[in-house]
């Protein structure tokens, strides 16, 4: 119409466009809020029951806190990460970064964290349930056939689905 030039709001992605973030300086911490926030937004707990025949009950439990963005949005990852002070960022992808905790001792201050600052969506149900399967690997019940069970239990309550391997293995 021609009177776009007397809007008195920006656009904020012209906006955005123009700050310059930096992960080589040192950051302040962000919010611990915010990180709940974009967690519940953008983050995922997860619990891998992968074959592994070096191991007397033949599968091996992985738990994995993971955020994945667009590779422009790494600062904020590094953000988090720094933030945190444990966990990962690398390349996933062409154009995909994600922030990845799945050591157990990191494990245990996402675990905190969240019991701090907890999730207020849907996605507080995910994290319940992980922080259940990240307690029977803590007592070293993940070790035995009953443990394990236990774990396929609550994934299967998450509908997350067992690889072809597992069903056969517990005759599903």
């Amino acid at each position: 119409m021609g009177f776009e030039r007397n809007y008195q709001i920006k656009i904020p992605s012209k906006q955005l466009n123009r700050l310059f973030y930096s992960t080589s300086n040192n950051q302040q911490n962000l919010n611990p809020w915010f990180i709940t926030g974009f967690t519940d937004a953008e983050g995922s707990f997860s619990t891998f029951i992968k074959p592994d025949l070096k191991l007397n009950i033949k599968w091996r439990i992985v738990p994995r806190f993971t955020i994945k963005l667009h590779l422009k949005d790494l600062a904020i990852l590094e953000a988090i990460k720094n933030t945190l002070g444990v966990g990962k960022t690398r390349q996933n992808g062409i154009n995909s970064v994600q922030y990845i905790v799945e050591s157990f001792r990191d494990l245990q201050v996402i675990i905190n964290h969240f019991d701090n600052y907890p999730l207020i969506t849907a996605k507080v149900s995910d994290y319940l349930l992980f922080k259940q399967c990240f307690e029977i690997i803590k007592q070293g019940e993940h070790l035995t056939e009953k443990g394990l069970l236990k774990i396929v239990r609550i994934k299967s309550s998450l509908n997350w689905g067992l690889s072809d391997n597992l069903k056969k293995f517990f005759q599903m």
